[in-house]
């Protein structure tokens, strides 16, 4: 059974204090290695965004880590999908306009793409029909002797919530392997559909792989699909579907992901799950939807799997805020999203992940 620290906002207190509180008593300050780099992964939000892991909050992780000795350096890799975080400079801009630079952090922003050094980690026993042979993971990561995964717990259009395995899976990887991961749940156009020929998804698609053929798009065979989805999301008509069972694979996929990006940093990786802002799609997103449920609180824990069951669970007990919503507990983010969140981690348990046996200790 895995440890859960947990800071409560029901206590009214400083969240400041609390992530101090939850550092100082789960021992990880002693972990951290003194003159060596100590990478902090977190996403930095989509521009237009206002859900995203305030960067007080990260600034006093930073803290924590620098008074320790350690020299720390907030990390995330570019998006797969068009916007402003698809390019490094794009996504140092956007972080900067989010609140985090170098100065306000007292620690460098590194976002990296498939041009830096890449490491490949193959995928060993796959499980639950994983076809994934191999993930590329950029090098800078790996500089770090130990690990320290913030993530935002939020809905997700494709994998019900996002948590620490998802922050592991897909935000730790290269664009390479998050398209590998996506090809499984590529949108397909429902031929039930009453397409007008707007052409919004052929103007759309950043690969001009799309085109209009006999009243409706169609792809074209000469053009790779990059899996970005931007034809579902910018359908007025709802032409553009996810696969059936998609959004399952997708977690599989991404449990295995996670699992891989985590090898080199068995022992040396902590996860502080942020429980609060708890909207229904993730900080990819602008904007990314009101609350569901009343803010819970912060969680720490060294199992990243036993992190995010005790978040859904503290979600499934936290009030639901009138008007949100009326889907009732269990997994709400999951059934908003038409799948179980479980799949993600149920899958990351079996490939020795972590438990969903969890005792939840309160700072």
């Amino acid at each position: 059974m895995s440890q859960v620290f947990f800071f409560s906002y029901a206590g009214n207190k400083n969240p400041l204090t609390g992530i101090r509180r939850l550092f100082e008593r789960s021992a990880f300050e002693s972990m951290i290695p003194e003159g060596k780099p100590v990478a902090v992964k977190l996403h930095m939000g989509e521009l237009g965004n206002i859900r995203y892991i305030r960067p007080v909050f990260a600034r006093t992780v930073v803290d924590i880590i620098i008074k320790r000795g350690g020299k720390p350096f907030l990390f995330d890799t570019v998006a797969n999908y068009p916007g402003s975080r698809e390019t490094k400079e794009k996504y140092l801009n956007t972080a900067a306009k989010n609140g985090f630079v170098e100065a306000s952090m007292n620690a460098p922003i590194v976002i990296t793409d498939d041009m830096d050094d890449l490491r490949t980690i193959q995928i060993k026993n796959p499980i639950g029909g994983c076809k994934l042979k191999e993930i590329k993971v950029p090098a800078e990561i790996f500089k770090s002797s130990c690990l320290i995964v913030l993530s935002h717990v939020k809905g997700h259009e494709l994998t019900g919530f996002g948590g620490a395995l998802k922050n592991l899976g897909m935000g730790c990887v290269s664009t390479e392997t998050k398209r590998a991961q996506h090809a499984v749940n590529a949108p397909i156009f429902a031929a039930e559909k009453d397409c007008n020929e707007c052409k919004k998804c052929v103007d759309a698609c950043p690969t001009h792989m799309l085109e209009i053929a006999d009243g409706r798009p169609r792809k074209k065979p000469s053009v790779e699909c990059t899996y970005c989805g931007t034809c579902f999301f910018i359908c007025p008509s709802g032409c553009w579907v996810w696969p059936p069972g998609s959004r399952e694979k997708l977690q599989i996929y991404m449990a295995h992901a996670a699992s891989a990006v985590l090898s080199p940093y068995r022992g040396k990786v902590a996860f502080v799950n942020f429980i609060q802002d708890v909207v229904s799609y993730c900080d990819c997103a602008a904007p990314s939807g009101n609350p569901i449920v009343q803010d819970v609180g912060i969680a720490f824990s060294f199992d990243p799997v036993a992190m995010d069951k005790a978040s859904l669970d503290l979600i499934d007990k936290s009030p639901v805020i009138p008007g949100s919503t009326k889907i009732m507990p269990p997994d709400i983010l999951g059934k908003m999203h038409h799948t179980s969140s479980l799949v993600q981690i149920e899958t990351a348990e079996k490939l020795d992940m972590g438990t969903t046996e969890y005792k939840l200790v309160a700072v």
